[in-house]
């Protein structure tokens, strides 16, 4: 059992939090709290929830395809060789059934939550494909790649409980899906031998330009979005510094990469405390102001 766990990458399935984005800017939060045990608000939970794990569904299904695609590669690597199929602990045929059976349970729970989440998810899987097989030998692409997987999250999250997704709030996304691309790229480069991809190779101080760039913006347009977007009466603005305070707090663990176990961003976010106390004060901040207000 702990071997499909590892092999499904369960601790990955945070990244579908941003699934819950829209609602905690949206009026459905106000909806939930003030009548948390009604229908409308057991409704919208429960779309969330299938959302999520739908969503967490598919990404271990892709998990999977990556694994038996790179069996070999990862064979031949110290730090992958002990995957769940390069190690012979799961065999390939297993492994496949694995991958179908979480690829029908997400599309299983889209075909529930509406066809504009199962566009998404088929949307999703199939960019993901593409990642597996082409995307990520492609310099830039593959962090693009990637970040766009969160961006899907995000309007899957406002699909599924009918909100509009704020512009800002998908921008935001990009660039901070962008930025914590490029540092596990930084990681990557800086703890083992840089790959060649097309159209060249990452570098550190390249990377470390990339992830200035879009740390800059995703900064920039978070705090626009908290004057200008439609919570701005509700003084989101306070929030700023705590999205400043997780950006740095990356900034500091990459100083030293090396001395991280792992460079994943999901890792990081799991196991490092400051980046659990900040995230968690950030949501909670957001929820209690834009529900304050809302009151007034």
């Amino acid at each position: 059992m702990k071997s499909f766990i590892k092999l499904i990458r369960v601790y990955q399935w945070t990244k579908s939090g941003f699934i819950l984005f829209p609602f905690v800017f949206s009026d459905k939060l106000f909806l939930v709290a003030s009548d948390p045990f009604g229908y409308s608000s057991a409704e919208i939970i429960l779309k969330l929830a299938l959302a999520f794990f739908g969503f967490s569904f598919m990404a271990s299904a892709v998990y999977v395809i990556n694994d038996l695609k790179d069996v070999e590669l990862d064979r031949g690597n110290p730090k992958k060789q002990h995957r769940p199929i390069a190690s012979g602990k799961i065999s390939p045929v297993s492994a496949v059934i694995m991958a179908v059976f979480l690829c029908s349970a997400g599309i299983t729970s889209a075909f529930y939550l509406g066809k504009e989440i199962l566009f998404i998810f088929i949307l999703y899987f199939l960019m993901n494909i593409f990642y597996t097989y082409l995307g990520k030998r492609i310099i830039i692409v593959d962090v693009m790649t990637i970040a766009l997987g969160y961006v899907l999250r995000v309007l899957a999250g406002a699909f599924v409980i009918y909100v509009e997704a704020s512009p800002w709030i998908l921008s935001t996304t990009f660039f901070i899906a962008l930025f914590l691309g490029f540092y596990k790229r930084f990681y990557e480069v800086r703890t083992s031998e840089a790959e060649d991809l097309l159209g060249g190779v990452y570098v550190p101080e390249t990377l470390r330009s990339f992830a200035n760039v879009t740390a800059a913006l995703s900064i920039m347009n978070y705090s626009i979005y908290t004057i200008l977007g439609p919570h701005s009466a509700a003084n989101l603005v306070w929030t700023v510094p705590l999205v400043v305070l997780g950006i740095f707090r990356y900034y500091v663990l990459m100083q030293a990469p090396e001395d991280v176990e792992d460079g994943n961003p999901s890792d990081l976010l799991l196991a490092d405390k400051f980046l659990i106390l900040t995230i968690l004060s950030w949501v909670a901040l957001c929820a209690f102001l834009i529900l304050y207000f809302q009151n007034i």
